[in-house]
């Protein structure tokens, strides 16, 4: 289920509009999509923060934009590291009936025999690329690596994907 996420509708400005914003909380954005005009909006940080860290940045989101809902998903972060602050978000509508890209984290379970006998797992992969319908993306995907040995190796073809989705890499 989508977790909601408040949005007003704000003025385009210049960058000390953007500031005064920042400051009392709110992120700029904007939100894309349904072949219109991307329009301008604002959400609270705080609400934001608290979806990206319970659900990620890859599934949707329901937008609620001065009482009008949307399903979204985040295009694009903007943010400052050294401030560890959200700039700027670009919002894309979905249609959740359409099969869209996105990615997952692949996740690797247990400690392989390989390294309780003196080896290294190397972990190349960390998220997968797939396509699916947006009731349908999943948290992670996860490969348990207890029965490897040293010098076995694991290709995308060996993990286990839920039905319906595809995944784009080889």
């Amino acid at each position: 289920m989508a977790m909601e996420l408040k949005a007003q509708k704000r003025k385009l400005g210049s960058h000390s509009i953007l500031t005064e914003l920042r400051g009392k909380g709110q992120i700029p954005a904007v939100l894309y999509g349904d072949g219109k005009e991307s329009e301008p909006i604002a959400v609270e940080e705080r609400e934001f923060i608290q979806i990206a860290n319970r659900q990620g940045l890859h599934h949707v989101i329901k937008l609620n934009v001065d009482g009008i809902s949307y399903n979204v998903m985040v295009k694009d972060v903007q943010s400052d590291p050294s401030k560890n602050k959200v700039l700027h978000l670009d919002f894309n509508k979905i249609n959740m009936n359409e099969k869209i890209d996105t990615t997952v984290v692949v996740v690797l379970e247990g400690e392989a025999e390989g390294v309780k006998n003196g080896g290294v797992l190397q972990h190349m992969l960390r998220e997968l690329t797939i396509s699916c319908l947006p009731s349908e993306i999943p948290d992670k995907i996860t490969f348990n690596v207890e029965h490897l040995q040293i010098g076995d190796s694991v290709t995308v073809s060996d993990l286990t994907v839920p039905d319906g989705i595809e995944v784009k890499h080889e």
